[in-house]
């Protein structure tokens, strides 16, 4: 899907920093934000899900590969701006450890969420990518939070990485949310609908390639570590593995160019 339009659309490059509008906006989709916020901020949070879910749930209405592309070429610019927005909110009213704690807590949610449901709902290939894919995010959220620290060697550089890295993580995170409403509201997701749900996720290492390419421009000599997942089943932990060996072939590809 060309994420060109959209990119226009939204105007990236307006945002002062939207590595952490997508840490802001991973916090604002815990389940647990009013022990660590004050009211004010937790009714600002609670606002966002609620204008999220409803894009959300547009999409999940459709039945066909067209109508969910029109769907997403809809919701997404409002989707990614109501993130991007989130951003200077959050600057200016939370602690950043805060909402650096709050973004792992709501992963933690995610991946419990697919964990313990998404194999009855969605089949096994289904599930064991969106476990993946939240594992990627989980790793993106660390080098987030070493861009957020560290100043670029090259601003322009920065720039486009940084323009490339939202587009594509925010497109990924568009589809986890899909599978995860489907999961609250036991809905299910039409064939078509699954797999531009499933192409969207793919989207998550495309983004895991740019963050480390943000972290490469202040930090020359870091090394990417891909750290193995826990599984309790063998094919489970086969399936992971071919997916991890798949990013650091494309990665080490990239450094080669």
């Amino acid at each position: 899907m060309n994420l060109a339009p959209a990119i226009a659309e939204i105007g990236l490059g307006h945002c002062d920093s939207p590595e952490n509008a997508v840490l802001a906006f991973l916090a604002s989709r815990s389940r647990q934000p009013a022990r660590q916020l004050s009211a004010p901020a937790t009714e600002v949070f609670k606002g966002i899900r609620d204008a999220v879910d409803q894009l959300l749930l547009s999409a999940l209405e459709t039945r066909t590969r067209a109508e969910f592309r029109q769907a997403f070429g809809s919701a997404f610019p409002k989707y990614a701006g109501i993130t991007l927005t989130l951003a200077g909110f959050s600057s200016a009213v939370i602690p950043q450890e805060v909402v650096n704690r709050m973004a792992r807590e709501s992963i933690c949610e995610m991946e419990a969420e697919f964990r313990d449901k998404a194999l009855a709902s969605f089949g096994a290939a289904v599930k064991e990518q969106a476990v993946f894919t939240v594992w990627t995010l989980r790793k993106i959220s660390d080098l987030l939070i070493q861009i957020a620290a560290t100043k670029p060697s090259n601003h322009e550089a920065d720039a486009e990485y940084s323009r490339q890295f939202t587009m594509h993580a925010l497109r990924a995170k568009f589809s986890l949310d899909c599978l995860i409403m489907a999961l609250n509201l036991n809905r299910p997701v039409y064939p078509e609908v699954m797999e531009e749900i499933k192409d969207g996720l793919r989207s998550m290492v495309d983004a895991y390639a740019w963050a480390r390419r943000g972290v490469s421009i202040r930090s020359p000599n870091a090394e990417l570590v891909l750290e193995p997942i826990a599984s309790d089943d063998a094919e489970d932990e086969e399936l992971l593995r071919s997916s991890m060996q798949d990013m650091a072939l494309m990665l080490d590809a990239e450094d080669n160019q």
